[in-house]
């Protein structure tokens, strides 16, 4: 046995190079187009969530409250008209009782459908609570926004929705406010058409009430 002093390299029968892959820069360039574009496509989508209800495509609560101030903001300084459309479904719980949650759904998009195609692409919407839309109308007084709000009170009723035993109808109720002199937030503007909805519902639902210092009275407590 011949001895080995240490440090000797001793040679192996078979000795491998270590290999190591590389990539062309041309398909590493690729990757991360592929990467940038996927995480801005992601990005995309959040934004669209936290802006858009999904259910109804209507915009969300929060940013129908953004921008809803802006334009407030511009119609104080142009003097110009604005008015707001508050509008509920008439007993919707009552059609999630009787065909369940996933018509009352369908209720629920349909009606803003109605509501989608029957604006303008200047006017602002939302869906404002569960069954509550929200319309914003530029430059347009308390006569114009009480048109539209038939208009879409009439398409409303005439919705069929179907079930396996049978169709159904459903109404919608609705409070028209107009800015007024004495109005300097469009918090005070939208609580008065949210107050001439209350009355609307009242009065037995399927209708318009506009707001009034009567009407103001009328939601007064007491």
């Amino acid at each position: 046995m011949i001895p080995v002093e240490y440090g000797t390299m001793i040679p192996t029968m078979d000795r491998r190079e270590d290999k190591v892959d590389t990539v062309p820069v041309e398909i590493l360039r690729q990757r991360l187009e592929a990467l940038t574009l996927e995480n801005a496509r992601l990005t995309g989508e959040v934004e669209r969530l936290t802006t858009v209800d999904a259910l109804t495509g209507l915009n969300s609560r929060r940013q129908f409250d953004a921008a809803s101030r802006i334009e407030f903001r511009r119609t104080l300084r142009f003097n110009l008209k604005l008015s707001v459309v508050m509008m509920d479904i008439d007993h919707l719980m009552r059609v999630n009782d009787a065909y369940g949650r996933i018509m009352g759904d369908k209720v629920l998009a349909g009606v803003a459908d109605v509501c989608l195609r029957g604006i303008r692409m200047t006017d602002l919407h939302a869906r404002y609570g569960d069954e509550e839309f929200c319309l914003l109308l530029p430059e347009t007084d308390r006569k114009g926004a009480h048109v539209l709000a038939e208009r879409l009170r009439a398409s409303v009723a005439g919705l069929r929705f179907q079930t396996d035993k049978r169709s159904f109808s459903v109404t919608a109720s609705f409070g028209v406010a107009e800015r007024r002199s004495g109005t300097d937030s469009i918090e005070g503007l939208l609580e008065q058409g949210d107050q001439a909805l209350f009355k609307a519902k009242c009065e037995g639902r399927n209708r318009i009430v506009t707001w009034t210092e009567q009407v103001g009275e009328f939601w007064t407590p007491g």
